[in-house]
C-alpha cells in the first residue's frame, strides 16, 4: 500500500521550467552563475554574480546580478551589489528599493529605512502611490518586527503623510503592538479627508480591530454592529464576525458566518472562516464537514484540502490524508502539505519516496528552501537520527548563511540533544546581530530561563521584547516561563493565561498547566492539558510535561 500512497503523494508536484538564460552576458562567470541556478546551486550562482559586480560597470548587468542575489536568499550579497549598481547609477530607484530590501531582511532597521526615503521621494510614480506599494511590501515582509521599525522611522521622515500613517498603524498592529496602532489608525483618521470613504472604511476597521485587541472590545463592537444593523451587508456582516473572534467571541462570530452561508457569493468565505475556528477549537467533525462544503463551490479549494489532510491525519487515515495533501497546488499551504506527506512517508517505509519528494520541493520552491530544510532537519530527528538533522541544519547554513530561520532550528535541535551551551552560543550571536528584533531577544531570553540559566539576564532580554511587542503570544508565554522559574507563580499566571487565550497551542498549555499544577489548581491543570490535546495532541512538550507531572504526584 505505501508504494501506491508515495505515488500518490507526488501527484501534486509538476516540473517547472528552468531559469531562461537567453539574455545573460556572454561572460564565463554569467554563464557558471546561470548553470548555477538551472542546477539550483543557490549561493554559487550569487557568489559568482557578486564578485563580476565588483568590477563591473553596466546597469543591466548590476541589475540582473542584483536580482539574482535577491533570488538566491543571499541580503548581504544584495547589498554589495546594489551598492555597486547606485554607484555606477545613483538615480535608479530599484537599485535603492533592492538595497532597502536586502537591508530589512538583515535587520538594518536605519540603513533599511534610508534606501526606502530615497525611493519615496525619488519614485515617478509619486511619493503616495509609493507608500501604497510599500505598505504592501511590508505587511508580506518575513521580518514583521523589522517592517514595523521600518514603517516607524519613515513616518517620522514624512510626518505629513496620512499614507506613511496608514502604514505604521498596519506595521504596528502585525507586529502584536495594537496600543501603538490605535494612535496610529486614530491620527490617519483625523487628517483622511471624509470624502475618501473607502480609505475611511479600512482605517476604521483597523482601528476598532486594534482596540480590541488592545483590550477595549465594547464599544468597537457596538459600532460595527450598528454600521451591520444600519447597512446589512455581506462585507459589513463579514466585518462584524472577524472583529468577534479578533475579541474571542467565537460563538457569537460563528452565527454571523451562518448567516453568510445563505448568501451565494459570501457563502465559501464564511465556510472558510467557520472551518477554521472549528478546527482550532478541536471540533474536527464540524470542521471536516465545513471543508467538504466548501470544496463543492470551487473556491479555497488548497486550503480546504489541506486542513482534511489535517483531520484525516489525525483520525490516522494515512492514504486519504496523502491524497489530500497531493492535490494542494499553489498558496500559503502548498508547501506544508508536502512537507506532511513527506513526514508520513518517511515515518512509515517509504523513506526514498520522502526523500525524492523533498528534494522536488527545494527544487521548485527555491525562496522557501530554509523552510523546507528545517522541516527535513525536523523529520529526520522525529525518525530518531538526529546527527543527519544537524548535518542537514549546517550544510543548509553554508547555502543560506544569513538565514534567521536555520539559526533558530539549530539552537533548538542542538538544545534538544542536550548541547545547551551550543544552543545559547547560536542565539547570542543571533541578538548581536539583531539586537533590536524581539525575536532574538525572546528566544535567547526563554532558552535561558527554560534552562535556568541567568535568569535575571533573561528576564531582562524578555521584558524587552515585551515591550515592543506586547501582545505577542510566545513572548507572553516566555515572561510568563520566566516569572515561573523565579518563583513568581501567581504573576506568572498573568501572562500565561493571556498567552494560552490567544494561542491555545501544546507549548503554552504545557507551561499553563505546569504553574497550575504547582500552585495546587490540579483540576485546572487537567483541563488546559486536555483542552490543549485536543487540538495539539502531538506536542512533544505537553506530553512530556504531563507524564513528569503524573510520576511525581
Amino acid at each position: 500500500m505505501l508504494g501506491i500512497i508515495a505515488c500518490s503523494a507526488c501527484v501534486g508536484v509538476a516540473p517547472r521550467p528552468k531559469p531562461d538564460t537567453s539574455e545573460a552576458p556572454d561572460a564565463f562567470y554569467t554563464v557558471t552563475a546561470e548553470i548555477a541556478l538551472s542546477r539550483h546551486e543557490a549561493r554559487v550562482a550569487a557568489l559568482q554574480y557578486a564578485a563580476a559586480a565588483e568590477t563591473n560597470g553596466d546597469v543591466g548587468f548590476l541589475r540582473r546580478a542584483t536580482e539574482v542575489t535577491a533570488e538566491c536568499l543571499q541580503p548581504s550579497l544584495t547589498v554589495g551589489v546594489a551598492a555597486r549598481w547606485m554607484h555606477v547609477d545613483p538615480a535608479a530607484v530599484d537599485a535603492h528599493r533592492a538595497a532597502a530590501r536586502a537591508a530589512l531582511e538583515l535587520h538594518k532597521i536605519a540603513q533599511s529605512a534610508a534606501q526606502y526615503r530615497v525611493v519615496l521621494n525619488s519614485s515617478p510614480r509619486g511619493t503616495d502611490a509609493e507608500f501604497a506599494l510599500l505598505e504592501t511590501e511590508l505587511a508580506t515582509a518575513d521580518n514583521i518586527y523589522g517592517a514595523r521599525q521600518v514603517a516607524d522611522r519613515l513616518a517620522e521622515y514624512f510626518p505629513a503623510s496620512l499614507p506613511a500613517l496608514r502604514m505604521q498603524a498596519f506595521a504596528a498592529l502585525r507586529a502584536d503592538d495594537p496600543a501603538a496602532a490605535v494612535r496610529t489608525f486614530g491620527a490617519a483618521l483625523a487628517g483622511e479627508p471624509p470624502t475618501v470613504e473607502e480609505a475611511r472604511r479600512e482605517l476604521t476597521q483597523g482601528l476598532w480591530r486594534a482596540r480590541i485587541l488592545a483590550g477595549d472590545a465594547d464599544e468597537p463592537l457596538a459600532l460595527a454592529k450598528a454600521l451591520m444593523d444600519r447597512d446589512d451587508t455581506a462585507e459589513n456582516r463579514l466585518n462584524y464576525a472577524l472583529l468577534l473572534l479578533a475579541a474571542q467571541q467565537n460563538s457569537a462570530a460563528r452565527a454571523q458566518l451562518m448567516e453568510l452561508t445563505h448568501d451565494p457569493e459570501s457563502k465559501p468565505v464564511a465556510l472558510r472562516l467557520l472551518g477554521l475556528v472549528e478546527f482550532q477549537e478541536g471540533e474536527m467533525a464540524d470542521a471536516s464537514a465545513r471543508f467538504a462544503e466548501l470544496v463543492t463551490t470551487g473556491k479555497f479549494l488548497d486550503d480546504a484540502l489541506y486542513y482534511l489532510g489535517l483531520i484525516a491525519e489525525r483520525h490516522e487515515d494515512l492514504e486519504r490524508a496523502l491524497r489530500l495533501y497531493a492535490q494542494v497546488q499553489s498558496g500559503d499551504n502548498a508547501v506544508a502539505a508536502l512537507l506532511r506527506a513527506a513526514t508520513i512517508l518517511r515515518a512509515h517505509g517509504a523513506a526514498p519516496a520522502a526523500e525524492e519528494l523533498l528534494d522536488q520541493l527545494v527544487d521548485e520552491e527555491p525562496r522557501r528552501a530554509p523552510e523546507i530544510l528545517v522541516a527535513r532537519a525536523h523529520i529526520y530527528s522525529d525518525a530518531g537520527d538526529m546527527p543527519q538533522a544537524i548535518a542537514v541544519l549546517e550544510q543548509a547554513q553554508l547555502e543560506y548563511p544569513d538565514s534567521m530561520e536555520l539559526r533558530y532550528a539549530l539552537a533548538s535541535m542542538s538544545e534538544s540533544q542536550g548541547k545547551v551551551a551550543t544552543a545559547l552560543h547560536v542565539l547570542k550571536e543571533v541578538t548581536e546581530l539583531r539586537p533590536a528584533d524581539p525575536a532574538a531577544l525572546n528566544a535567547y531570553g526563554y532558552t535561558l530561563a527554560d534552562n535556568n540559566r541567568q535568569l535575571k539576564v533573561a528576564r531582562q532580554l524578555i521584558e524587552q521584547a515585551y515591550a515592543a511587542a506586547p501582545k505577542n503570544v510566545a513572548i507572553l508565554d516566555s515572561l510568563g516561563w520566566v516569572l515561573f522559574r523565579q518563583g513568581h507563580g501567581e504573576e506568572a499566571l498573568t501572562y500565561l493565561n493571556a498567552a494560552y487565550a490567544d494561542g491555545r497551542d501544546g507549548d503554552i498549555a504545557a507551561h499553563l498547566g505546569e504553574v497550575l499544577w504547582r500552585l495546587g489548581r490540579r483540576t485546572d491543570a487537567e483541563r488546559i492539558w486536555s483542552e490543549a490535546s485536543r487540538t495539539d495532541s502531538d506536542n512533544h512538550l505537553l506530553k512530556a510535561t504531563q507524564l513528569r507531572l503524573h510520576a511525581s504526584n
